[in-house]
């Protein structure tokens, strides 16, 4: 708990808003889906896997693991959301741990160009924080978005490499 309370410190001081992005995609992302209403009594996490499943049209998504109860939140506020086991629109990995990186995203030869990759809990332990900024070094990741709570991993090949932290 100690270490989770230090990083939402650091994380507070080395963040910033929409006014420090400078890619438009990421820019608009930020604008038009965190900061922009509704936001629904759930964890915050959550919340923002919602906005981002919304924000983006997608009707697929690949629980990691199968999770009924988030795939019922997903369900509640989205209708013609469909659950998977191979997604290519969004893949939400709730634990993350080294196997589950390397299969979800290392050898994971079904990522297309517009995959989104959503990690949850980026800053639980000293250990996923680390698999967190092992992600952002990959080669075929190109933007991520820290957003203390969870973590967003887009393949975009169009895009220059970036790493944003933002506060929502």
């Amino acid at each position: 708990m100690l270490y989770k309370l230090f990083a939402f410190i650091k994380f507070q001081l080395s963040s910033s808003n929409q006014h420090g992005v400078h890619s438009p995609f990421v820019y608009r992302f930020i604008t038009k889906c965190l900061y922009a209403a509704p936001n629904y009594r759930i964890l915050k996490s959550h919340n923002i896997l919602v906005k981002t499943i919304a924000y983006f049209g997608l009707g697929q998504v690949h629980l990691v693991p199968a999770n009924n109860a988030v795939q019922k939140e997903i369900t509640k506020y989205l209708k013609g959301v469909s659950f998977t086991n191979t997604s290519k629109e969004l893949i939400f990995i709730e634990r993350l741990d080294k196997a589950t990186v390397d299969e979800f995203i290392v050898h994971n030869y079904n990522l297309a160009n517009d995959t989104v990759v959503f990690v949850d809990g980026i800053y639980q332990t000293a250990n996923t924080h680390k698999l967190w900024e092992n992600i952002k070094e990959l080669k075929q990741v190109r933007v991520t978005i820290d957003l203390f709570y969870c973590g967003l991993v887009f393949f975009r090949k169009e895009q220059a490499k970036e790493h944003f932290k933002i506060r929502i």
